[in-house]
């Protein structure tokens, strides 16, 4: 038997057999050092690791059919389009299509839709139509876009390539686009496209750290924080999908606002330890009390959780207003009511924080959340009021103080709808049963500040009607299309002149109504009025000073550019005063901002 010796020789020759054992599965050994990759440091957190993809958007189009035009429409030319549609046309069983485009109350159009990252199948979408060249068509004013599908598309060469159907659009049309309010060939539906998939957004890892390891650090502090029930699971908002990215979702409480929940998780700590906790939880709370670090100390706080509500409480009596409301807003999305105060006294008395005071409002679901807003629905600044009104609405969309009521009633099956040829019944029937629901959504809200009408022209057919008895003024003479409104000075109700469509003529039906302008919408609608129809009716009773108060469309405040300053660069811009800025009325809407677009240029590289 062959002695083993011992000494530096065995040693060589052991740590030469390790060697070989390692050069033996050389490749698989190289593929695990980038899966396992090096460890994250104490001080590294999500952003030091990965960013978040927020811009991306897909350019989607469908060709369509618009109808209950007034005899506006035109049979298309010859085109790609027109023969898209009716193959279009024939897989859904319509029978003879040729007729159908070649009748004035049709036209075709083109239905475009841009969707962005981060879009859910809840979520309800602007479609834009547009008369496509060459057509005679004059007006899509009046008409219905019925139900269109819409895919990717995209050009290789001469070709047009058409990928999968990603959405769904339908709804009436409002004629015209913000840069051209007169051009009846464009216009919108508004919260017409309904998406068929969740698009959600990816948390990208940066080159030099991809790895398996990486994406499950990642994915184990996202969901160490952010999670939540469905059904009767507990789910995560982070799903690692390769060693390259991360599957991000957004929680509930921050659906309306997902800009911030980024910055949060951008600074969640990926090392943690009670004492590391203990440590940090101190540091951050010595940088809340400073405005020049208040913004992002309290990001850093909100995403250590519940954890951090007693460090956050404890800057709300701080003498600085930037102080105090960055702590109030922390703790309203981790659902403490502390500061529900100082938010409601930020979003009226400073303009910078007036949005973001309102979000922060509309994700505390407590009590005093609700109470704050229904008070601030009565002040006369109509952002705050219409802001107030948007946030209880997201807030909780049944809260009886949004004064929602019901638009339509019964469908009339009278001797009149049985004249009405098929086409225009079953336009009229469409509309007026689409999905089962009211073609728009009214409030009538009890207030005590001023009259006022609001209306929405992007992402929802909404008017809310601060005043719950507010009343049009005499005399008046407004309509548009089939629909003619009157009343003389000092008439205590209105005449309502309708043009009924025959098989024998044209007929004149008229409506008595009381002068209550929510009376005035609803029994429009009844009568067939669409959405569009309606608001420029009010547009006209408004340029008449007919409406006790201001007509105002999209008020919702906007974040204000500066905040970036005050957040990330830690500027106290309290210290200025700056004026309220003017709410737009209808023929000027303002522009929309959001959290997500302040920070979208830095969002790659945090």
């Amino acid at each position: 038997m062959r002695r083993l010796r011992g000494g530096r020789g065995w040693v060589l020759g052991t740590w030469a057999l390790i060697a070989a054992l390692g050069l033996a599965g050389a490749s698989p050994a190289k593929k695990g050092k980038l899966s396992n990759g090096p460890p994250p440091k104490v001080e590294e957190n999500v952003a030091s690791l990965a960013y978040i993809v927020t811009g991306k958007e897909m350019d989607l189009e469908g060709v369509g059919l618009v109808s209950g035009l007034p005899n506006t429409g035109v049979d298309p030319p010859p085109s790609h389009y027109r023969e898209k549609l009716l193959d279009e046309m024939r897989k859904a069983g319509v029978v003879n299509p040729t007729k159908i485009l070649a009748d004035s109350r049709f036209a075709m159009v083109i239905v475009r839709l841009k969707l962005n990252t981060g879009a859910t199948t809840h979520d309800r979408l602007d479609v834009e139509v547009e008369v496509p060249p060459g057509s005679g068509t004059t007006s899509l004013a009046g008409g219905y876009l019925m139900t269109t599908r819409l895919r990717e598309v995209g050009r290789a060469g001469e070709k047009e390539l058409e990928g999968h159907e990603l959405a769904l659009a339908e709804g009436p049309v409002m004629a015209g686009t913000e840069a051209k309010p007169n051009d009846n060939k464009r216009g919108r539906v508004l919260g017409g496209a309904r998406p068929r998939k969740d698009f959600p957004y990816n948390l990208i890892i940066k080159e030099n750290r991809k790895s398996g390891r990486t994406a499950a650090i990642l994915e184990k502090a996202v969901n160490a924080r952010f999670h939540q029930t469905e059904g009767i699971e507990q789910k995560g908002m982070a799903k690692a999908e390769t060693d390259q990215f991360l599957i991000l979702n957004v929680p509930r409480v921050y659906r309306h606002y997902p800009g911030r929940y980024f910055e949060v998780v951008k600074r969640l700590a990926l090392v943690d330890g009670a004492e590391l906790r203990a440590v940090r939880l101190e540091g951050w709370g010595r940088q809340l009390l400073e405005p020049s670090t208040a913004g992002a100390a309290a990001l850093c706080l909100e995403g250590m959780g519940p954890n951090a509500i007693e460090t956050l409480k404890t800057a709300l009596p701080n003498a600085n207003a930037q102080v105090r409301f960055f702590a109030a807003e922390a703790l309203a999305y981790l659902n403490d009511a502390s500061g529900a105060e100082v938010l409601a006294t930020t979003a009226v008395n400073l303009p910078e924080f007036r949005a973001v005071a309102l979000n922060a409002l509309a994700a505390l679901d407590q009590p005093a959340a609700h109470l704050k807003l229904r008070k601030l629905m009565d002040e006369p600044n109509i952002e705050v009021r219409y802001g107030a009104f948007n946030a209880l609405r997201t807030l909780d969309e049944q809260d009886p103080f949004l004064g929602r009521v019901g638009v339509l009633e019964e469908p009339p099956r009278g001797p009149d709808e049985e004249d009405l040829e098929p086409t225009a019944l079953a336009t009229r029937r469409a509309y007026l049963n689409r999905r089962g629901h009211d073609p728009f959504t009214l409030y009538l809200v009890e207030s005590d500040g001023p009259p006022l009408v609001h209306v929405a022209r992007t992402r929802r057919c909404e008017i809310v009607v601060f005043g719950r008895d507010q009343k049009l003024l005499t005399p008046l003479a407004v309509g548009t299309g089939a629909l003619q409104l009157s009343a003389s000075d000092g008439d205590e109700a209105l005449q309502i002149s309708k043009i009924v469509p025959s098989r024998y003529g044209d007929g004149d039906q008229k409506f008595q109504c009381s002068l209550a302008v929510g009376d005035i919408i609803r029994r429009m609608a009844n009568l067939g009025a669409s959405y569009p129809e309606i608001v420029t009716i009010l547009q006209a009773a408004n340029q008449q000073k007919n409406l006790a108060g201001p007509l105002v469309v999209d008020s919702v405040p906007g974040v204000n550019p500066v905040l970036i300053d005050a957040v990330v660069k830690g500027k106290d811009i309290t210290k200025k005063d700056e004026n309220l800025k003017k709410t737009k009325m209808i023929d000027e809407p303002p522009p929309r901002r959001g959290f997500f677009d302040i920070f979208r240029r830095s969002s790659k590289n945090d």
